[in-house]
């Protein structure tokens, strides 16, 4: 019988009642606990999923003689604490893998936490802790629910003081295998601090702060584990190494910059070893190239922030011709329709090696784009790695112009095309022109939801109307090509016989 085996038995109970869920399931709570006190069996299975995840400590209080004041009050001791509440909090604790300290915590009760008695730490199986109070009085009790099992540790400071520096840079000999590590409102006095933790977590993947110094950065690059790197650029800053080699050269980048100032101090005295870029820059911070070898092993960038307030234009992306070895851009949730046909030949011309390329084809956009099918055909004739290409375009013809397309621009390593919300208005010709660019190409995907405005729902029939012919132009020039091969092949075998 399944329910004799406990992780069968808890599973089921972590679908009756998951406490990550984002809308708080009281119906399913209740109803575990229930089957908590329905048998010895469903005990212990049905407790540590109610415990699993705490939203703030007062459970641990309630638990153990601790009650609130009144509905909406924290709960709080009103007497000291004895051997049995000890033990009956001990029982439950154990239990706790996920925990927030909120910021309405009560120092009493860290207080008394902090005189534990039993053998062993507090939480003995907590994994990840979010450190939600700021003021400076609480950092002194952060070791209570740091212990070697800790993997994920998030703190929320506003201000920084020496109370709390302290309180970090003790933090790595109690969680020692630490591998997520978050701090974003780090400033420049919690630079050291920050940094002298980071030196001592061996086994970290991702690591979210605020300025580091060289040796934590250096530290941190040289870690195979890792994965992911926030950062900001601190004026402080020195390095006596100009190249940041990392070991996983898919790390994730990402650099904060206050001004453009910071940013091109950094970069003139580091060099880093990665192949992946995440760009969260404020583009009207930094519209200059990249210094050479910046980031010289860099084959991909990618913006997978949707941001309706931003038109992308050919200056704001200049920095990308930095990138000579680029892979993989992918711009395709922001607005590309500035970017004109010259940026994209450039850009084609300093990154020949790309073979996947997204500028604005997954959004529906009502700014008219600047780029036209000149510059899609200069960046085929530059990129012949490219095999994926979506694009926001102006895809109109005017109908009196027939329109040539280069040999030289034809590209049958691509198979997937993408179209975003690009303005069409001659369903015929650019079906032609798009058949003999992209033979291998199957189906042209727009990307023009059903709620969209009226000017926008006029083009999905278009476009559907092109995918319609696209197969048949693809297969009659196939034949077209295979009928003048097999002609030219006989005339070539009838002289050679003459």
């Amino acid at each position: 019988m399944h329910f004799r085996i406990p992780e069968v038995v808890q599973l089921i109970f972590e679908y009756v009642y998951n406490p990550d869920r984002k809308i708080e399931d009281n119906e399913g709570r209740i109803t575990v606990a229930g089957l908590a006190r329905t048998c010895q069996a469903f005990r212990d299975p049905a407790l540590d999923v109610l415990w699993a995840q705490l939203h703030s400590l007062d459970p641990l209080v309630l638990c153990s003689g601790g009650r609130r004041v009144n509905d909406n009050s924290q709960a709080v001791w009103e007497r000291p604490l004895y051997d049995a509440d000890w033990r009956i909090l001990a029982s439950y604790a154990k239990r706790v893998h996920i925990l927030t300290v909120s910021h309405q915590s009560d120092i009493s009760t860290m207080h008394l936490l902090n005189c534990f008695t039993l053998p062993g730490a507090l939480l003995p199986s907590l994994a990840v802790l979010y450190w939600l109070p700021d003021h400076e009085d609480f950092y002194p009790f952060l070791h209570c629910f740091c212990g070697p099992t800790l993997k994920t540790l998030a703190l929320l400071p506003v201000m920084w003081s020496v109370r709390q520096c302290v309180a970090v840079v003790s933090l790595a000999p109690s969680c020692p295998f630490l591998d997520h590590f978050s701090c974003f409102d780090a400033d420049d006095l919690s630079m050291q601090a920050i940094s002298e933790a980071v030196m001592g977590w061996k086994k970290l993947r991702v690591l979210e702060v605020g300025p580091i110094n060289e040796r934590a950065l250096t530290h941190v690059a040289s870690l195979q584990t890792f994965r992911s790197l926030h950062f900001s650029v601190s004026s402080e800053f020195t390095c006596t190494s100009h190249v940041l080699e990392f070991c996983s050269p898919r790390a994730l980048i990402e650099i904060l910059a206050l001004t453009p100032l910071s940013l091109e101090a950094f970069m003139q005295k580091v060099h880093f070893s990665i192949e992946c870029l995440h760009l969260h820059l404020c583009y009207s911070l930094y519209n200059d190239v990249f210094p050479h070898l910046f980031f010289s092993h860099l084959k991909a960038c990618v913006e997978d922030t949707s941001n309706e307030s931003i038109v992308l234009n050919s200056r704001m992306l200049n920095p990308l011709l930095s990138f000579k070895g680029l892979e993989h851009l992918n711009l395709g949730y922001l607005c590309t329709a500035h970017i004109d046909d010259a940026f994209l030949s450039e850009l084609a011309l300093s990154c020949p090696h790309i073979k996947e390329l997204y500028l604005g084809d997954e959004n529906a956009w009502l700014v008219a784009p600047l780029l036209t099918f000149d510059g899609v055909v200069s960046l085929l004739k530059h990129c012949r790695q490219l095999s994926a290409l979506g694009v926001f375009f102006d895809a109109t013809v005017e109908s009196d112009i027939v329109y040539a397309t280069p040999v030289d621009a034809v590209s049958p390593k691509i198979k997937t095309l993408l179209v975003g919300s690009s303005p069409i208005d001659e369903p015929v010709k650019v079906a032609a022109v798009l058949s003999f660019l992209f033979p291998s190409v199957t189906c042209i995907h727009h990307h023009i939801p059903q709620e969209s405005p009226n000017q926008l729902q006029a083009m999905v029939t278009k476009w559907e109307s092109v995918n319609k012919m696209f197969g048949i132009f693809v297969s009659a020039r196939k034949q077209s090509w295979e009928q003048g091969w097999a002609e030219g092949k006989a005339a070539v075998e009838k002289i050679t016989m003459a």
